[in-house]
């Protein structure tokens, strides 16, 4: 399926360069209740499900992405204001995950599914796809990955972060494969600019936005083709 992935306009460029994607900590999204939508009331369950969350935390983080590019407020809250932009993925439609909005925490049986040796697939879904409705402007789809070293480096302040490798190739064998960059309203990147950051084989299809006249709506304004001009990569995961 297509997705966008809404970003700031350097982190878009480093993801051209490197051929990777950052992957979010699960601790770390900007909604503190995740993967903690279940009914607190309970001491026991919430000290079980904090257990849980560190567990998940640990192995996996999210990628994060939306259905639409349209609803300026994801442009002002994730891609620097209308300065970024969205990349657009295709993703296999068995790795997308979508968020289900909801005005209440749900009930769930920690007992039983420790008894029974875990959380069963349909807990795991819910836990890991609820969230809040008041988050549901953002038709979030996301993508769970696991944590590989492989994939790691660490930050200025000597922590790990990861990366999820992608392909501008149709034919590649990464999950996540770009096949478009959108500009904000007010993004200032030129073709020049994405070209420097792609190889001499690529191409990358670029489209333009602009204000709806008639509703509260980004739209598109005009799509050409950008052919980059590097002839190495630099990413340092691949050889």
């Amino acid at each position: 399926m297509i997705v966008y992935h809404f970003t700031p306009s350097e982190f878009a460029l480093k993801a051209l360069r490197d051929r990777r994607l950052k992957i979010s900590r699960i601790n770390e999204l900007n909604d503190p209740f995740e993967f903690c939508a279940v009914d607190f009331s309970d001491s026991d369950t919430r000290s079980k499900l904090e257990t849980f969350r560190n567990q998940m935390n640990a192995r996996y983080g999210v990628i994060c992405f939306s259905e639409h590019y349209r609803d300026p407020v994801l442009w002002s809250h994730y891609a620097d204001g209308h300065r970024g932009v969205a990349l657009v993925f295709e993703i296999p439609n068995d790795d997308a995950i979508h968020i289900d909005y909801q005005p209440e925490r749900f009930k769930l049986d920690v007992d039983v599914a420790i008894k029974r040796g875990g959380f069963a697939e349909s807990d795991l879904g819910q836990l890991i796809s609820t969230k809040f409705s008041s988050w549901h402007y953002e038709n979030e789809i996301r993508m769970m990955c696991g944590l590989n070293d492989h994939f790691c480096q660490i930050d200025s302040k000597g922590k790990k972060v990861y990366f999820e490798s992608l392909s501008l190739e149709s034919f590649g064998v990464d999950a996540l494969k770009l096949i478009g960059l959108i500009r904000g309203t007010r993004c200032d990147l030129t073709p020049m600019d994405i070209a420097s950051e792609l190889l001499a084989a690529d191409t990358l299809s670029v489209q333009d936005t602009q204000l709806d006249l008639s509703s509260f709506q980004i739209i598109s304004s005009k799509t050409y083709p950008v052919n980059g001009v590097r002839s190495f990569s630099a990413c340092c995961f691949r050889v």
